[in-house]
């Protein structure tokens, strides 16, 4: 498509709204033959629209009274009966209490091929923009679901794709249809109908009770009890939590927006927030990947010039992917992402620029189009997506590697009991049983030789244990404690001969690595680095400030990542909170060492890095898999483990390094 330019969008712009009923965006519903009204559409492309679609009917919402949106998608379902339907949560969840704070309905838009059984489809549930000030994934949203409807009638060999890149696939929309059931719905009728013209014109982040729905779900780990009401306090995050529950989606997403963006990214994907395995890492980011290349492609093919639209900042990309804590500098509980995530979806959460309460109280059709054709790519991917995620064929070489076995477990039935505040009334907790150990048990089920758990006993004794050998023949051995464990098998451990033991499969060629607070306990002992020198801090998130990515040990690690652990699953607040482990940089040089990554804006302390001994090296990661905490509210459980993807990547190549 040839390039649009902002002066020419705005004069057809003026030129096409003069023609528009002032009520709506127009939304052609009425008949088929009535759809040249709207470009041969019953949902018209931006540039033929006045106003972001209306969600109200002209009475205000009030009982019986449709609005466009209504009225729109369900002459989607009549139009196209094969392919779409229409329903809302009350009807689905037989309950009719699942509406919004102010009793509006809330729809959910399926999109299948309803002539084909359902056995085997892949599901794939989309949040449309949650807060109702953001409107990018709603206007988008709908607009793909008329497009898949339509290629499937009319134009069945069209070609949809998960992305552009060398793994990426193609698939005729028809036969994606059969294999995928897509529901599309928007959870926050309340905030989005704030804003319809009749209604004032102001849309609200929150739902009519004023409260933000993307806090609002049950999700693992440390949970806000200040300040906001309860999770799943509001009808809305209840119907659609309860939903998404009976749906198990293959695949996910949370569309957002945002009025800046630290990537320079106009859809900026964020990771959520999990306990993810080894294997689950490797599809979160084909997922991202596939969807960056997806925007890409979606841009160049629409026409959209980030340069031509107000407020594009120079050299914009049309997207990028990070963590969350990475995009928008701040982790929190209750993300609807999150919660989408720990039900096994391959997740993403995605915000898009300047779809905010400021400007999107105006309409600027350049600017949504620009955010149309985005979330037309996402959605896009994501049904492709769901067709080839669990085939992944995941697999690490990290040669012979041991971690040295710690049997501690946080649980609700230790001594601690529960742990933490009590759970609120009516809220029963969810039992744990956590440890980061089952990090090394998972990586064992995609490494290409399983890893050796070794007893703290048996690191400096010859292997008596059944289960468990000693050092002999690993070319790397990792270890996550503070100090010596306790051993398995309840034998005493002798410190002496264990540090003994250790230095001489390091100076022997053996690679060790350390992570969180065995930096503190292992490295001042084996090394002349002295105890002063190793600190700990705290943070908003698990993170290590990149400074080198042309290093071995960030080999495939993206270039805009620094969180390596999520804290929120572990049971840390998203405030000064995640626990690092550093040591000064002068210390680690003087010894010989290499400097990798800092904490925070301390660039003075080494969070990664390594550094010889004798014939081996030791490797260390001050944030990456510390253990969960109990001292906070965390009733709905707590994770093993919060490893990102560019954290264990990291883990990965350090482990590497030994072969």
């Amino acid at each position: 498509m040839k390039r649009t330019t902002l002066s020419v969008l705005l004069t057809a712009g003026i030129v096409a709204g003069a023609a528009l009923p002032a009520f709506g965006a127009p939304v052609c519903w009425v008949a088929p033959e009535a759809e040249a009204a709207c470009g041969f559409r019953i949902f018209a492309e931006p540039a033929l629209s006045a106003t972001f679609i209306q969600h109200d009917g002209p009475a205000g919402g009030a009982a019986g009274v449709a609005g466009e949106y209504e009225l729109g998608i369900k002459a989607l379902a009549q139009r196209f009966p094969n392919f779409v339907k229409v329903n809302t949560l009350a009807t689905l969840l037989n309950d009719p209490t699942a509406v919004s704070a102010d009793g509006r309905d809330i729809w959910v838009i399926e999109v299948t091929d309803f002539r084909v059984a359902e056995e085997g489809k892949a599901p794939v549930t989309v949040s449309l923009s949650v807060h109702g000030a953001e409107r990018a994934g709603l206007e988008g949203g709908v607009r793909y679901a008329e497009d898949l409807a339509r290629w499937a009638t009319s134009e069945p060999g069209h070609l949809v794709r998960n992305g552009t890149d060398a793994d990426s696939v193609a698939i005729p929309a028809s036969e994606l249809l059969r294999k995928v059931h897509l529901y599309l719905s928007n959870p926050n009728p309340d905030g989005w109908a704030a804003g319809d013209l009749q209604n004032g014109g102001l849309f609200t982040r929150g739902n009519g009770n004023g409260t933000d729905l993307n806090r609002q779900f049950p999700t693992m780990g440390w949970v806000q009890t200040s300040g906001r009401p309860l999770p799943q306090s509001e009808p809305e995050a209840k119907a659609w939590a309860k939903f998404v529950q009976g749906v198990q989606p293959v695949v996910a997403a949370d569309l957002h927006g945002e009025l800046t963006s630290v990537n320079n990214a106009f859809a900026d994907m964020m990771y959520p927030a999990g306990q993810w395995d080894p294997a689950m890492q490797v599809k979160e980011e084909a997922l991202a990947r596939h969807m960056k290349s997806n925007v890409y492609r979606y841009f160049e093919e629409q026409g959209v010039v980030l340069g031509d639209i107000a407020g594009a900042v120079a050299g914009m990309r049309p997207a990028d992917y990070a963590t969350a804590y990475d995009v928008v500098n701040y982790d929190d509980s209750g993300f609807m992402g999150d919660f989408f995530t720990q039900t096994g979806a391959v997740e993403m959460d995605v915000e898009h620029f300047l779809s905010h309460q400021v400007p999107n109280s105006t309409w600027l059709f350049p600017l949504e189009q620009a955010h149309v054709a985005a979330v037309r790519a996402e959605i896009e991917t994501l049904a492709v997506e769901a067709l080839v995620t669990h085939d992944l064929e995941v697999s690490f070489d990290v040669g012979e590697t041991g971690y040295l076995f710690d049997p501690a477990v946080v649980t609700d039935t230790d001594a601690n009991g529960y742990g933490g505040p009590p759970p609120p009334a009516g809220v029963v907790p969810q039992s744990y049983s956590a440890t980061p150990m089952r990090y090394f048990e998972d990586l064992s089920e995609v490494a290409s030789t399983p890893l050796r758990p070794v007893l703290a006993a048996d690191v400096a004794g010859d292997g008596d244990a059944d289960a468990f050998a000693d050092l002999e023949g690993l070319d790397s051995f990792v270890i996550v404690s503070g100090g010596l464990p306790a051993d398995g098998a309840g034998r005493p451990v002798d410190e002496a001969a264990t540090i003994g033991a250790l230095r001489d499969f390091v100076t022997g060629g053996g690679n060790l690595v350390l992570t969180d607070e065995a930096v503190r306990f292992f490295l001042p002992k084996l090394t002349a680095i002295p105890e002063s020198a190793v600190t700990k801090g705290l943070s908003n998130a698990g993170h290590v400030n990149i400074d080198d990515f042309a290093d071995p040990y960030l080999e495939g690690v993206y270039e805009t990542a620094s969180q390596t652990y999520y804290e929120v699953p572990l049971g840390y607040s998203a405030t000064n909170n995640a626990p690092h482990w550093t040591v000064t940089r002068s210390s680690l040089e003087s010894a010989g060492g290499t400097h990798l990554g800092h904490f925070g804006s301390a660039t003075t302390r080494t969070s990664l890095g390594r550094l010889p001994l004798g014939d081996g090296t030791i490797g260390i990661i001050g944030a990456l898999l510390p253990p969960a905490q109990e001292s906070l509210h965390h009733f709905y459980g707590l994770a093993d483990y919060g490893v990102t993807v560019a954290g264990g990547q990291i883990l990965n190549n350090m482990l590497a390094a030994g072969v």
